[in-house]
This record gives structure tokens, sequence and C-alpha cells, in this order.
């Protein structure tokens, strides 16, 4: 497996304040385009469906269907978001030749449980970016800190402790890569982490065995889905297969 590490290419701030618009109890799942295969996508903690819609778009535009779905991220325990996962990719995928899953931080935690634990054979291909898979240091950082009960019980199972209790790899019967940042935009995290990160995931922390690629781009956690290099990458893994 070779790690690529792409050039600075960052995107314009004004055009990915979307992404920053917080979940509402109002917001659905929403399908769109008109492709024969489905794409999943699943934002991280505390985010909301529009975390993930520059990625929702590209899906769209490279000709698939796209079901952008929020959840209640901060509510669930990591086996109820696995489930409700499950009903998506069996009810909404029933009607396509493949589903295919992009995933942004908590997402990708998601994946790989549902992978390991659910009958996936309608899933071929699964693009994980900036996933925890070995737990956040800064989840660890905020031991004991009221605001990790704000975070609900993923404050507890996304800890490196926690974590380390996950399985190190990959279902083998789908096609898993992982794209993770390396930039970080607040100082004081990256002095809590130490280490090549995003300033929220270290670069390490997406490396599990069972992956066909794996690359890293020069952007931060919070923006990192509307970064060009990602979506470009997006488009290449979901119609070729590789980063």
């Amino acid at each position: 497996m070779v790690m690529k590490r792409e050039r600075n290419r960052d995107a314009f701030p004004w055009e990915q304040l979307g992404v920053l618009r917080m979940p509402m109890p109002w917001h659905k799942a929403e399908l769109r385009g008109d492709g024969r295969e489905l794409v999943i996508c699943l934002h991280g903690l505390w985010r909301s469906k529009w975390a993930m819609e520059p990625i929702a778009r590209q899906c769209i535009k490279s000709g698939f269907s796209c079901l952008n779905v929020p959840y209640p991220s901060f509510k669930e325990s990591l086996g109820e978001m696995v489930e409700r996962l499950d009903g998506i990719v069996r009810k909404e995928g029933a009607g396509y030749e493949k589903v295919h899953l992009v995933t942004h931080s908590l997402g990708g935690v998601i994946a790989r449980r549902y992978l390991e634990t659910c009958e996936h054979s309608r899933c071929e291909k699964v693009l994980m970016i900036a996933p925890p898979l070995h737990g956040s240091k800064i989840i660890d950082w905020l031991s004991g800190s009221p605001l990790r009960k704000v975070l609900g019980p993923a404050g507890e199972f996304l800890s490196t402790e926690s974590m380390a209790h996950e399985s190190g790899v990959i279902a083998h019967d789908v096609n898993a890569a992982v794209i993770m940042g390396d930039r970080v935009k607040i100082p004081l995290l990256h002095h809590v982490i130490d280490e090549e990160s995003d300033g929220i995931v270290r670069v390490d922390a997406g490396r599990v065995g069972g992956l066909s690629d794996f690359k890293v781009v020069h952007a931060d956690h919070t923006f990192i889905t509307s970064h060009p290099d990602v979506l470009e990458s997006v488009d290449c893994f979901l119609r070729r297969g590789k980063l």
C-alpha cells in the first residue's frame, strides 16, 4: 500500500462555511441523483448533513445517486448508530446495483463496526475521511471536563483506551480507503496531540489493516470534507476504486 501526500490546495474559506451549520431536529435524509449506484454519506460528531454536502454534490456530479444522512451523533450509542446504518442500507440500497459509503470522522467508526457486525454484501466501496479508528487524543484530553459530557456516548467510546479494543482491520470483502488531514488551525490542539494530525485526529489513527489505499491531504479536521483534493479523491475512488 502506497501512501500519497498531496500538494497544498486550500479551499476558499467563504466556500467552506456551509459545512459548519448545526444539526437540527428537522433535518431529513436527502436522496438525490439518478445513478444506478447509491452513495450513503455519514457526517461526524456534532456535525450536520451540511458537513457532507460538498461530498454529496461531488457524488452526484460523478454519476451516482447520493443519500446524505443526518443522525443524532451526540445522543446514540455506537451500537444504535450501527443499527441505524444497517437499516438505511437495507431499505434505501435495495433498488440499486451497488451501495458505497463515504464518511467523515465518527462516521468512519460507525462504518467499520457496521462492516464487522452486519451483513454487508451490498456494500462495495467504503471511503473514510479523517476517521479516529484508534481513538482521539482530544477526547482523552477532555477526560473529566464538562465538555466531554456534551459529546454524549461518543465522548466515551472515542477515547484511545476504548478504541484500543476495536478491530485493527477492515473487512476484507470491501474496497476500503482512508484520507487523513495534516493541518492544525488551532495551535493549542497541536500541543495537545503533539503528533502529525488534523487538529482532532492523528494521521496514524486512520491506519488499519485491509485498506486498499491511504492518502494525506493538507487540510484540517473541520473543513476537510470541502477540500478540493478530497473531492477529487472521492470522485476517483468511487469511479475507479483508487485514490
